[in-house]
């Protein structure tokens, strides 16, 4: 189990993450290259990576919202892989709605991870500490 820290570090983490994602998708959108390929399938191993620290780390500091995080990000990293199977088939796959599918993923992980910080999830891990010091 990991501390509060972790998850202060895994947050920043996502969140660079997620921002380099949504660059690479827009770049991608302009004008599909190699180079912007390549860096989708850098961010969806990085937000793989991320979503297996998700499950090690310290689910008690916050009450509600680790679920649906998890959710956003495996939805973020299908959607990335629906650009794979778009390179391999062009024809059969609508390339806009899956870069726009993609981008509103990511933007749902940013938006979920924003969840885990208002005081209502965080009250959970407070009334937690509160009965383990009474």
């Amino acid at each position: 189990m990991h501390n509060s820290l972790s998850w202060i570090e895994w947050l920043d983490r996502l969140e660079r993450i997620v921002t380099s994602a949504r660059r690479d998708v827009a770049s991608v959108w302009r004008s599909s290259s190699a180079r912007g390929l390549s860096a989708i399938e850098r961010s969806t191993r990085q937000l793989a990576a991320l979503t297996r620290e998700l499950r090690i780390l310290d689910r008690s500091v916050f009450h509600a919202g680790i679920e649906e995080l998890q959710k956003a990000l495996d939805t973020a990293i299908f959607h990335l892989g629906l650009l794979s199977a778009w390179e391999a088939a062009p024809a059969k796959v609508d390339r806009d709605r899956i870069l726009a599918a993609i981008d509103s993923a990511l933007l749902d992980c940013s938006d979920e991870a924003a969840a885990l910080l208002t005081p209502r999830a965080r009250d959970g891990a407070a009334n937690l500490a509160a009965a383990g010091s009474a």
